[in-house]
């Protein structure tokens, strides 16, 4: 259950400091506050209540963003017989510059931006200043724009408090290597600066550690990535979840069918946090995203199947492919309250409503199990979690030739998950571990089910240079179409900006 914590005071500093309304273009920078700068960063506390201010634009630009963004323009989704905009063009990778404003405009995100901006310049400023505040400001900068290089490659960068309009907000691009240069640049200070070990929802040494190895396995670069990975495994602060349960609680917020359960584990490294009470009516965005009233979309085909050869969920099929393997899924009847035996991978139970049948909607169903009003939602949204961990340091053991040493890896998660271990079946189950493509595609698999819908699947493809491959026979996905467009409305307000090609 989540706990209500009173900010109301908090909340009345940040509205007086100018920070808490939203731009509506890139364009339009907070005005000045009634509390001026030299009034208020002038103690920890301070530097702690602008941090909220920055976390807060951090949960509004990822509600909905995280999903759009790492999500539907992969192949686990098909559109339904009543597509909507905000998933039709991701789905059909057909995004134009007037593709839906959810997942194409800049103006929460660059109030992340400003936020962070401020706390970084003003920290430094208050006397005994708490290092750890400025290493978080360092690590949400880095954050945001690690998004916007994979997102749209160049964008203007801000790196300066700004409370007032100047023309200075107006400016062009910076190139793609610029972006990711202030990426690793913040990543460096943060790591200089952070002090706290571990925190659900803030930012730490090993929130980072996990951050910096998904960014260097993005740039392919697998040595630095496998350190990272390595200390963060060896801080033991993480575990696997080992039964169905607990499985389920890392994501579930079903207050109807599960009340006082889900939303926390030993697998949760870092998320973003919400609280109906403290954030209002849709403080997050996975009810809309998700299992909406009229579905725009269903869970695709080819994922139920490759679910289903990997982990059968008919008996017969199970037994030829896993001889001799008991079946581990077990659900109450009821009516007589008897375990009744089932075959396959809980979490393909517990992540697809209705799976295995063409006849219902096959709808996300890890974070609630039927249809609930958005107004309530307030769904943590997890950023980092120590299974995709584990499968990100098995991909770099895999491109640093130990492959052995990978699926030991995958077979942790396996075994977590009371799963028959890798080459323990028969074909297709069987991969030979000294192909390294053949291994590394094997191992994107074992994510695509693991990490369903949690915003991964499609910068696992384009990480991997297997976007176009995979995506290509779908829509027609072509390697200069993988960057996203710029909204028109920003090109209309900025003049200095240009366009990404071919849009």
């Amino acid at each position: 259950m989540k706990k209500f914590k009173n900010i109301s005071i908090t909340f009345l500093i940040l509205i007086s400091l100018g920070v808490l309304n939203s731009c509506e273009s890139v364009l339009e920078v907070e005005p000045e506050s009634s509390i001026s700068d030299e009034q208020f960063w002038k103690t920890n506390e301070d530097a702690k209540l602008g941090l909220a201010a920055a976390y807060d634009a951090l949960q509004k630009t990822y509600r909905t963003k995280r999903f759009y963004w790492g999500e539907f323009r992969a192949d686990n989704y098909v559109n339904s017989e009543k597509p909507q905009p905000d998933t039709q063009d991701l789905i059909n990778n057909n995004l134009t510059p007037e593709s839906s404003t959810e997942y194409l405009q800049w103006d929460e995100f660059y109030s992340l931006i400003f936020r962070a901006n401020l706390a970084i310049e003003k920290i430094p400023e208050i006397p005994y200043y708490d290092t750890q505040y400025l290493g978080e400001a360092y690590a949400l900068r880095a954050f945001a724009y690690f998004d916007a290089y994979r997102v749209w490659g160049g964008v203007p960068l801000f790196t300066k408090a700004e409370l007032t309009f100047s023309d200075d907000a107006i400016k062009p691009r910076s190139s793609a290597q610029e972006v990711l240069d202030l990426v690793l640049s913040d990543i460096e200070e943060a790591e200089k600066n952070l002090t706290v070990v571990s925190s659900d929802y803030t930012f730490s040494k090993l929130s980072l550690l996990a951050f910096k190895a998904q960014v260097y396995m993005y740039l392919n670069e697998y040595e630095a990535a496998n350190t990272a990975l390595t200390s963060l495994i060896a801080s033991n602060q993480f575990s696997l979840t080992t039964n169905r349960k607990q499985w389920r609680d890392l994501f579930l917020n079903d207050e109807i069918n599960y009340p006082g359960e889900g939303q926390e584990g030993p697998e949760l490294i870092m998320s973003i946090r919400y609280d109906f009470e403290e954030d209002g009516n849709r403080a997050s965005g996975i009810y809309q995203v998700f299992f909406p009233g009229v579905p725009s979309y269903y869970v695709a085909p080819n994922l139920v199947e490759e679910w289903e050869t990997k982990f059968p969920t008919d008996s017969t099929a199970w037994a030829t492919k896993y001889p001799n393997v008991p079946p581990h899924v077990f659900e109450e009847n009821e009516d007589t309250g008897e375990l009744n035996a089932k075959y396959g991978d809980y979490r393909y139970y517990e992540s697809i409503a209705a799976p295995g049948t063409q006849e219902e909607d096959l709808r996300i169903s890890k974070y609630h199990k039927v249809n609930i009003s958005p107004s309530i939602d307030d769904t943590n949204i997890i950023l980092f979690r120590y299974a995709d961990m584990l499968l990100l340091k098995a991909e770099a053991l895999n491109q640093l030739g130990q492959p052995t040493e990978a699926i030991e890896l995958v077979n942790q998660i396996r075994e977590a998950r009371e799963l028959p271990l890798v080459n323990s079946g028969t074909i297709p189950d069987v991969v030979n571990i000294n192909d390294k493509d053949e291994l590394e595609d094997f191992i994107l698999s074992e994510r695509r089910l693991e990490l369903l819908a949690e915003g991964y699947r499609w910068w696992d493809l384009v990480r991997t240079n297997k976007a176009v491959e995979v995506m290509g026979p779908i829509n027609g996905l072509t390697q200069d179409r993988i960057i996203w467009p710029l909204w028109f409305r920003h090109l209309i307000d900025n003049p200095k900006l240009e366009q990404n090609v071919p849009y």
